[in-house]
């Protein structure tokens, strides 16, 4: 069987917008999607219980050939754990928020402890006795 052809750093920017979205394979399940609006993203396919998953490795020319090559390899090795590319991605978006230090829930506990500690001012409408 012969060997696939790769795709080159220079198919992937010549790729262009046509009547119907096209894919162009780079072998091992990693493919450059391209759209009829002219937008280019890498999408990787795996099976999962049988079933034909892909999952978004993010757009071209932002995620470059060699780094979707990686994160292609990443999502093949959490493929094989039997665990879904797709979730695990979510959880770890998820996760990276909920470490960050301006979630809606810290803001408002600081925006409370901040009116708090400031003395009530009493309103009262104008002219009402």
């Amino acid at each position: 069987m012969a060997a696939e052809k790769l795709l080159t750093e220079a198919a992937c920017k010549a790729a262009k917008a046509k009547d119907k979205i096209y894919y162009l394979n780079d072998g091992a399940g990693l493919r450059l999607r391209v759209r009829p609006d002219g937008s280019r993203t890498w999408v990787f396919r795996y099976r999962l219980d049988g079933k034909e998953l892909s999952a978004g490795l993010g757009a071209y020319p932002t995620v470059t050939l060699q780094i979707a090559r990686v994160k292609a390899l990443d999502a093949k090795a959490l493929a094989n754990t039997g665990r879904n590319v797709s979730t695990e991605k979510k959880v770890a978006k998820a996760t990276q928020i909920t470490k960050g230090s301006n979630t809606f829930g810290l803001i408002a506990l600081e925006w409370l402890a901040h009116n708090n500690e400031s003395p009530r001012v009493s309103w009262r409408p104008v002219g009402l006795s």
